[in-house]
């Protein structure tokens, strides 16, 4: 039987949590509605809370809402057109399935949509994602994952979680498209002397969620050695447990020319085939260049919004060295269902679900976020 009402943790501006309760809403045969397991707080949630300005494919924040677009649940209600068309594969769903929400809205319709493969660059609906894109003030509400249920609108796309994936893997989905659509890319090059491919050095730069998960595909993918930079050890010890052959702790090696000599020494002098900025900070970017080798690749993940200008050398630090710069912002609507295959295939090997390490109640969403912004966490969730 379904509820009356709905928890929800609404932020209503910058810097403000609330717990309010909505109306449980009704379908229609195009929609659905989704038992909220995980919701994870991301980077993009850090930023909102903060009040930093979001990167400028996106619409302004729409105040009020409902954060959370890494989203794992159970379908309750479906419609019957829905139940046809809404998964991302095609495939069929009904209630009892878990899914894992894909948080950005495409039109299908616009010149972006039509022509660029995969990623979300709709140009009809701009901004218009769960999580942030949606305001919490119109009925149905519930378009964010930090909530009891979640309404899925008829445009939304859902992917269907296999067997086996434990739910602390799924919740990771929308974040592992990241990397998993960036190595892609990246990988692509390969045949033409550049990008990255079995056996090349990488390094990563921030050892967050994003960039623990940065280290998983490396791996996967039959990287030489892996080297981690962050400031935190905490961080730096689970870089090592998933996969990093060596860390650098910025906290120590304070700086950046040294930083750059030790990913030199730790490469034979040549610097990284690959390497992968995940921090956020513009300034990480000519370190990063410094790093790469002749023939390298720079792959930016980390810089989602504008946190300002940074000053490079281009002849120096990309034309001298045939570099190659990639940035991926967001991920393919086609990666959601393959980062769940991976999941389910090497998660007995790889142990994504320990990527999680928090979970909290909605009632206790202050202490959530000073965690998710502490430096002894790596993927704080809500479990309502």
């Amino acid at each position: 039987m379904a509820p009356r009402s709905v928890k929800a943790i609404v932020m209503p501006s910058p810097g403000k949590l609330e717990v309010r309760e909505f109306p449980y809403p009704s379908i229609n045969e195009n929609s659905a509605i989704i038992k909220v397991e995980l919701s994870g707080i991301c980077g993009t949630d850090k930023h909102m809370y903060k009040g930093e300005v979001i990167h400028p494919r996106e619409a302004p924040t729409r105040f009020p809402i409902i954060p959370g677009h890494e989203v794992v649940g159970e379908i309750v209600e479906i419609g019957e057109r829905a139940s046809k068309i809404m998964e991302i594969n095609a495939e069929p769903l009904k209630p009892g399935d878990r899914v894992v929400l894909v948080c950005d809205i495409r039109c299908e319709n616009c010149h972006s949509c039509r022509n660029i493969y995969g990623f979300p660059v709709c140009e009809k609906n701009v901004g218009v994602s769960y999580g942030h894109g949606i305001s919490c003030k119109d009925p149905p509400h519930l378009f964010g994952g930090w909530a009891e249920y979640v309404y899925v609108i008829p445009e939304a796309r859902l992917a269907k979680v296999p067997n086996g994936v434990p739910v602390e893997a799924a919740v990771l989905t929308e974040l592992l498209a990241v990397p998993y659509s960036a190595f892609g890319r990246v990988m692509n090059l390969w045949v033409y002397g550049n990008g990255y491919g079995p056996g090349d050095n990488v390094v990563v730069q921030g050892v967050g969620p994003l960039g623990l998960l940065n280290i998983i595909m490396a791996r996967l993918t039959g990287a030489g050695d892996i080297i981690a930079l962050d400031y935190v050890d905490y961080r730096l010890k689970m870089a090592e447990e998933f996969g990093a052959d060596y860390t650098i702790n910025m906290a120590e090696i304070k700086s950046s020319e040294e930083r750059i000599k030790e990913v030199k020494y730790l490469t034979g002098g040549r610097g990284a085939e690959l390497v992968i900025e995940c921090t956020g900070v513009p300034d990480a970017v000519p370190e990063g260049l410094e790093m790469v080798s002749q023939f390298g690749t720079y792959l930016i993940e980390g810089l989602y919004i504008d946190m300002g200008d940074v000053k490079i050398n281009p002849q120096r630090l990309i034309m001298s060295k045939n570099a190659t710069i990639i940035a991926v912002n967001g991920q393919t609507y086609q990666s959601y269902g393959k980062c769940l295959k991976l999941m389910k295939k090497y998660n007995n090997k790889v142990r994504f679900d320990k990527v999680v390490t928090h979970k909290f109640k909605l009632e206790q969403a202050q202490e959530a976020l000073r965690t998710a912004l502490s430096k002894n966490s790596m993927k704080v969730t809500f479990k309502p």
